[in-house]
């Protein structure tokens, strides 16, 4: 699983003494100290849905095998692959920036397009709390808010079940 890398932008405080040069600033005549904020960009890793919880979803989902046919009918529409993702679900993962190659159909034939979806899908909407796999998984099987849906529960009975909890 690689993990995904998130612009931060950390705030600190810079202590300005007499020497200002090397920063193109007009040094200030008061020889007291300057305080000032700035932005400094950097990253932080972002660990996403763990390795367990993921493989959980992919046995609940196909046996973790890739089908074959790699889609299915499934409530109307197609889902593909070993996390049974459907073509929308794609869609939301790559606008969160993940490339996930030329479509939904080749990305969801790999174990590993497909889980960089899903990383990007949570990634995009498990947030605003500190997500646990129930929450990944419910969010996986119900949408952005599945979470927070009845209908999710079952779902994530089985995938507790697979992580011998």
């Amino acid at each position: 699983m690689i993990p995904q890398l998130k612009p931060v932008y950390l705030m600190c405080c810079v202590i300005i003494m007499q020497s200002t040069s090397a920063c193109n600033v007009t040094p200030d005549p008061d020889p007291d100290p300057i305080f000032t904020t700035v932005s400094i960009p950097t990253t932080v890793t972002e660990t996403g849905v763990p390795e367990d919880c993921m493989k959980c979803i992919c046995q609940v989902e196909s046996n973790c095998a890739i089908p074959n046919p790699v889609c299915k009918n499934d409530v109307g529409s197609l889902s593909c692959g070993p996390y049974q993702i459907k073509e929308n679900y794609y869609e939301d993962a790559q606008r969160e920036g993940e490339n996930l190659g030329p479509d939904w159909k080749s990305c969801t034939k790999t174990f590993e397009c497909s889980e960089r979806c899903v990383q990007g899908y949570m990634a995009r909407y498990a947030i605003g709390h500190d997500p646990k796999c129930e929450d990944f998984a419910r969010i996986h099987n119900g949408g952005p808010n599945g979470y927070k849906k009845d209908s999710t529960k079952g779902y994530w009975q089985k995938v507790k079940k697979c992580l011998g909890n």
